[in-house]
């Protein structure tokens, strides 16, 4: 068998024959192949009958591992793989941590983002708006009618009127890098951070820049903490994006604390030398400067002793050590030369309260210097007593002076619905009361208090008046010069008896809109009950004396002339119940609960009184057709960020139908065409409206609406006492009148005449027989209102047998005794006072002459007995 040459290496090896076909099994004794276990592959193989192979590499020896560097190596690698586990888990911790921490201060920044001079003066003043006309563009312009000053004393003072080197002294003291930063001085607050552990100086050192200051002072947020401080700083960061380093100067000279109550650069120097912050000196700047650090140590009016007498702090001396590091502060950031620093540290300081200074300024009135007072007008008076309201139910205080002092704390703007023009108009008339009526015919002199002395007493006379959306135009709360703030005013806040003012929205206006009565309803002049022994209620006259005719008439002809009877008797068939709740849920009344009686709300006797501006309120729905919307002389009120926190726009709601309203207001112009209120009448604007009387008139009342709005007028003493009486001849209407009466008339011309008709009401002329709307056969007297719901045609059948309890045998008047109402034509009929021919012998008109019974309460009307059970003085 022939020897196989052995490969070289390198060359290509054939594949196995495994790799192509089955293993066959080595015969017995044959040499083992090259790959073969036997032979390892790649390796040369010599047998013993060859000779040695010549290119077989030599036999390299193997090298010893160092077991040393080994396990150096494992600890290496070790420490290495644990610091890197370590490094990750750092990692992750650091990257959780980052974000929980970018949230955290997310929020912050979310905090801080708000944060503007708008919010900031939460705490300043508050102003009060109203409209005026421009005179040149005829248009509304905003004006401001008064602010009030926060209860935190400081004059408010523009930048531009705070003389450089005052700025320089609080800027190089307070914040040398003010104008360089942007809002926080990183220097300076890590140098304080490192102060708070190592003491690198002897007091506690401040790191807030002027920025910060102002946030903290103004928010009130001094909390010690980390917190705080990241709100201050993004705070500060924030505010310094949104305004000038001009405007955060002004803002911070004008609310940092100076000592005591007083605040604000302006003030402080009038307290401290008695003049103007323009004409401050260095040297005084200086002493200012020094105080915002520690006003309890450094202001220079400051002595605070111990039990024993000794002084503890003095601080004008204090102030003096203060403010020389001021004046070293002012060369060292180069704003005054060293010989001007030389100077001030030896200038003498003379404060107002120095022998220097009074003998110096012995004129001076410091309070005056500070402040000129200036009392309320009678507009902001009722802005800030409506204002109150509000303020007290939003925050749910208890009392309305909690709300006054929250109100005076500041940052509120509260904006007038007062027509200027009307206003001043109003405000001028009333100055004098001659100019309404003869002072001389109404003066009382009485001793109210029983000391033996007597005092000359004038009555009151205020005024109202109201658009039909219910914002207020014009009010006056009193005659003669106003005297004083927040005086008492007897058109919005003092409750008044009102008379025969009440009838038309209580009783009338309920059986007129539930239909038990319309324009010629037949009524019987008779009491309901008797008190005492006597007929109630009764008709008196300006005599005092008692008149009950027992004789019929239409309805529009007892309101007209103001009858007690016809009330009560509408009162008693719709139940004091429902009357009360018509007077106050329907028409706005304020009324107490001891008023749902008989004589409140019949003739006006009520527990209390009503304000005069809620009496005239109450009447908006009859010259509105039915549409209530409650009085008020705000229209929004604007916390500091200018966020509208309460609004007004009348919020109106149907009170009574259209029809019912236009019927009324028919009614109400017929008492002023020719029943009580005739004194009132305009010469070219439709004029509707009502009187009223107290008892032993005490009181006096009118409410008169035209087109363009409703108005009213009490008069009145101040105490209720029998010898203080209005004289009987003086009456309500004329007074208006002398009021308004003239621009009314004349001021509208450009509206229409009359009120706004409503179209479903039937006006047609009245039967004077029965009241219903006259026939073609029938006697045609007054034409009269009807709602379509309730509008019944006369018949014609006009005679029906009278009724015997209708007949009065004392009744004056000639003729028959009233006839039944129902006889056609001619005869004794009840015939309509105020038509024009008709029937034999009637009830005449008392302003017609002729015969018949006559009103007494024609031309003034009377008072009537109080309920005894009502809680109140009885009214007509």
């Amino acid at each position: 068998m022939t020897d196989r040459t052995p490969k070289r290496s390198g060359a290509r090896r054939r594949p196995a024959p495994s790799d192509m076909r089955e293993r066959r099994p080595r015969p017995q004794g044959a040499p083992a192949r090259e790959g073969s276990p036997a032979y390892p592959q790649g390796r040369p193989v010599r047998r013993p009958d060859t000779a040695p192979m010549q290119d077989t590499a030599p036999k390299k020896k193997k090298k010893k591992k160092n077991k040393f560097l080994v396990v150096l190596k494992k600890i290496g690698a070790a420490i290495v793989t644990t610091m890197l586990s370590l490094l990750l888990v750092m990692i992750i911790t650091g990257t959780i941590v980052a974000t929980a921490l970018t949230i955290y201060v997310l929020d912050f920044m979310e905090e801080s983002t708000s944060v503007t001079f708008a919010t900031l003066e939460s705490g300043s003043d508050t102003y009060f708006y109203g409209t005026d006309i421009d005179e040149e563009t005829g248009e509304e312009k905003l004006i401001v009618l008064n602010h009030i000053k926060t209860d935190v004393q400081r004059i408010p003072i523009t930048i531009d009127k705070i003389p450089q080197d005052v700025r320089n002294a609080f800027t190089c003291t307070e914040d040398e890098r003010f104008y360089s930063h942007d809002g926080v001085d990183y220097k300076r607050t890590f140098s304080a951070f490192l102060n708070m552990f190592l003491h690198f100086y002897d007091t506690e050192q401040g790191g807030s820049t002027i920025t910060q200051q102002l946030i903290k002072a103004l928010t009130g947020d001094d909390e010690h903490s980390m917190q705080r401080k990241i709100r201050e700083i993004f705070s500060a960061m924030q505010l310094e994006k949104t305004y000038s380093k001009d405007e955060i100067l002004e803002e911070y000279l004008n609310y940092i604390a100076f000592g005591g109550p007083v605040n604000g650069i302006q003030l402080a120097s009038t307290r401290y030398f008695g003049k103007d912050v323009q004409d401050l000196t260095i040297p005084e700047a200086a002493v200012l400067a020094s105080i915002p650090k520690s006003p309890e140590y450094y202001g220079p009016k400051v002595e605070t002793y111990d039990e024993e007498g000794n002084i503890i702090v003095d601080g004008e001396a204090n102030n003096k050590i203060r403010q020389r590091y001021v004046l070293w502060q002012m060369y060292k950031n180069g704003v005054i030369t060293y010989d001007e620093y030389q100077e001030y540290l030896n200038t003498k300081i003379i404060y107002t309260w120095s022998p220097e200074y009074k003998e110096l300024h012995p004129e001076v009135d410091l309070e005056e210097l500070e402040t000129e007072q200036k009392t309320y007008t009678w507009e902001v008076d009722a802005m800030m007593y409506e204002a109150a309201d509000i303020v007290q139910k939003q925050f749910n205080l208890e009392t309305q002076q909690e709300a006054i002092e929250r109100i005076n704390k500041g940052g509120y703007r509260i904006y007038s619905t007062t027509d200027r023009k009307m206003q001043k108009y109003v405000e001028e008339k009333m100055l004098d009361i001659n100019n309404l009526m003869d002072r001389g015919f109404v003066a009382r002199w009485v001793d109210l208090d029983n000391d033996g002395e007597v005092e000359e007493e004038i009555p009151h006379v205020a005024f109202v008046a109201l658009r039909y959306d219910g914002s207020v135009m014009c009010q006056v709360g009193n005659v003669g010069p106003k005297v004083g703030s927040l005086s008492t005013s007897y058109a919005v806040t003092e409750p008044r008896q009102i008379g025969s003012t009440v009838k038309p929205i209580t009783t009338y206006g309920l059986a007129l809109e539930t239909d038990l009565i319309h324009w010629g309803s037949v009524r019987t002049d008779k009491p309901i009950m008797e008190v005492n022994g006597k007929p109630w209620p009764s008709n008196y006259s300006e005599s005092s004396a008692v008149s009950i005719s027992n004789q019929q008439y239409n309805i529009y002809y007892f309101l007209q002339k103001s009858f007690n009877t016809v009330p009560a008797q509408l009162c008693q068939e719709l139940t004091p119940k429902a009357v009360f709740k018509f007077a106050t849920e329907n028409m706005g009344m304020m009324l107490d609960p001891d008023d749902e009686s008989y004589s409140p709300l019949s003739i006006g006797a009520l527990t209390w009184g009503i304000t005069l501006e809620n009496l005239v309120n109450a009447y908006i729905p009859y010259g509105n057709l039915g549409v209530y919307n409650e009085a008020h002389i705000i229209s929004k009120i604007e916390d500091g960020s200018h966020k509208v926190i309460y609004s007004n726009d009348g919020n109106a709601r149907q009170a009574v139908s259209a029809e019912t309203a236009y019927v009324m207001n028919r009614l109400l112009k017929n008492v002023i065409d020719q029943g009580t209120g005739t004194g009132a009448r305009l010469n070219y604007k439709v004029l509707v409206g009502k009187t009223g009387t107290s008892e032993n008139w005490q009181n006096l009342t009118f409410v008169g609406l035209t087109r363009d709005f409703v108005s009213g007028v009490t008069i009145g003493y101040r105490e209720y006492n029998d010898s203080l009486q209005l004289p009987t001849s003086l009456h309500s209407s004329e007074v208006w009148k002398r009021i308004i009466g003239e621009y009314a008339d004349t001021m509208f011309m450009d509206t229409p005449v009359d009120f706004e008709r409503c179209p479903t009401v039937i006006d047609a002329p009245m039967c004077t027989s029965t009241g219903c709307i006259a026939g073609a056969n029938c006697p045609k007297g007054i034409t009269g209102y009807w709602k379509s719901s309730n509008a019944p045609p006369c018949d014609g059948a006009h005679y029906v047998a009278p009724d015997p309890s209708t007949v009065d045998p004392n009744a004056g008047g000639g003729g028959n005794a009233p006839a039944d109402p129902n006889a056609g034509g001619g005869g004794d009929v009840p015939a309509d006072p105020n038509a024009g021919g008709g029937g034999g012998d009637v009830p005449a008109d008392p302003n017609a002459g002729g015969g018949g019974w006559v009103d007494p309460n024609a031309g003034g009307g009377g008072d009537v007995p109080a309920d005894p059970n009502a809680g109140g003085v009885s009214e007509w």
